[in-house]
């Protein structure tokens, strides 16, 4: 079916807009997520005339697009993930059943992977296996291994600070 490009991207926008949302605030504080989801459909906008409204494997593309969005703000501010420490909570921010040591346990472990396992385990919170594999190129089967072998080894980081999930 053949859409006018404001039809098409109204639908993208309605479709994953709370997902690529929730792909940023993983990563970043809620204004930050909010702009970097706003300029992933401004550079969607812009990107969708050269597809002339015809998007096959949509999810994967616009995960795609939000992908790079991403590297482009951590280029540009040089920067990397946000830790926040104790200091940085303030005592009625903090839900009565956070467990620090355990949350602290959980940022270490996933500091131990590379940037991309990371990513990795980000995307696959939102992708299917096949639009994983689509982003990375390869198959289906490829991205479910990949994404069971970067499990396990988080898990492993997480076994030897003997932390139990």
């Amino acid at each position: 079916m053949d859409y006018i490009p404001a039809e098409a991207f109204d639908e993208l926008w309605e479709k994953y807009n709370k997902k690529i949302y929730a792909y940023f605030r993983r990563q970043f504080d809620e204004a930050t997520a909010e702009d970097l989801c706003q300029q992933t459909f401004m550079n969607v906008w812009r990107y969708f005339s050269s597809y002339q409204g015809k998007i096959h494997k949509s999810k994967a593309w616009v995960f795609t697009v939000a992908k790079n969005v991403r590297n482009d703000y951590l280029r540009t501010v040089q920067s990397r993930e946000r830790i926040y420490s104790y200091a940085d909570l303030s005592e009625n921010q903090i839900p009565v059943e956070y467990n620090f040591d355990e949350a602290l346990s959980i940022q270490r472990a996933m500091e131990r992977l590379t940037k991309e396992e990371r990513e990795l385990l980000s995307v696959s919170q939102y992708l299917s296996s096949r639009e994983v594999g689509s982003l990375y190129g390869i198959s289906a089967s490829a991205a479910r291994s990949r994404v069971q072998k970067v499990k396990a080894k988080l898990k492993g980081f997480l076994a030897e600070m003997e932390v139990n999930l």
